[in-house]
C-alpha cells in the first residue's frame, strides 16, 4: 500500500534501509517485507485510547510517513474511529486496517470502544536515529564530529537543510 500510494518516500526507506544493511548487517528491522525500521505496538489495555497523540518530533522523521493498523475485536460502527484534529476528520477504523500518515505533523486519537470489546493498534515508523547516523556515513554523532572532515559536516548539514523539503515533496498530490 505504501510502495503504491507514496512512492518516492517509500523509495527512499527503501534505500536507507539498503544503507543501513550495508553499514550493520546485524541492523534489525521488526518486518524484513518491511521499509521501516521502527514499530510500536499500543498494548495499553482492552479498551486503549490515545488521547491527542502525535509522535515526538525528536525520535521520528517529522514529515515521514507512518503506517497505523487498527488491531482487536470491536464494532467500527460503535467505536475505534481515528479523529484526526487538525484536519476535523473522523474515520470509522475497524480491526485489521492500516493508514498512512505523518505521525509525527498531526495530532490523532481514538474513539472508546465498548466495554466488552478491545482495541489495540500498531505503528510502524522511521527514527530520526537512522536519518543522522545514515547522515553520518555510517556513523554515531559522537564519532562523526570527532572524525570528520569539514567537507562531511558541510554536506551533512546541506542535507539536514533540505531533508523537510525532500520529506514534503515526497507526498504524494492529486495529480500524481
Amino acid at each position: 500500500i505504501f510502495k503504491l500510494f507514496c512512492p518516492a518516500a517509500y523509495d527512499t526507506l527503501n534505500e536507507d534501509k539498503e544503507d543501513m544493511l550495508r553499514h550493520n548487517p546485524n541492523a534489525y528491522y521488526p518486518n524484513e517485507a518491511s521499509v521501516f525500521p521502527a514499530a510500536t505496538m499500543e498494548l495499553g489495555g482492552p479498551h486503549f485510547n490515545i488521547h491527542d497523540h502525535r509522535g515526538d518530533l525528536r525520535d521520528m522523521e517529522p514529515a515521514g510517513w507512518n503506517i497505523l493498523t487498527a488491531l482487536g475485536k470491536y464494532s467500527a460502527f460503535r467505536g475505534g474511529h481515528v479523529i484526526f484534529w487538525e484536519l476535523g476528520l473522523v474515520i470509522q477504523f475497524p480491526p485489521g486496517s492500516s493508514i498512512l500518515l505523518p505521525a509525527g505533523l498531526i495530532h490523532y486519537s481514538f474513539v472508546k470502544v465498548d466495554d466488552h470489546e478491545t482495541r489495540f493498534s500498531m505503528l510502524q515508523w522511521a527514527g530520526a536515529g537512522v536519518r543522522r547516523f545514515l547522515d553520518n556515513g555510517g556513523r554515531l554523532d559522537m564519532e562523526f564530529a570527532a572524525k570528520a572532515t569539514p567537507n562531511e559536516h558541510a554536506g551533512r548539514e546541506h542535507r539536514r537543510e533540505i531533508a523537510h523539503e525532500i520529506a514534503i515533496n515526497s507526498f504524494p498530490r492529486p495529480t500524481d
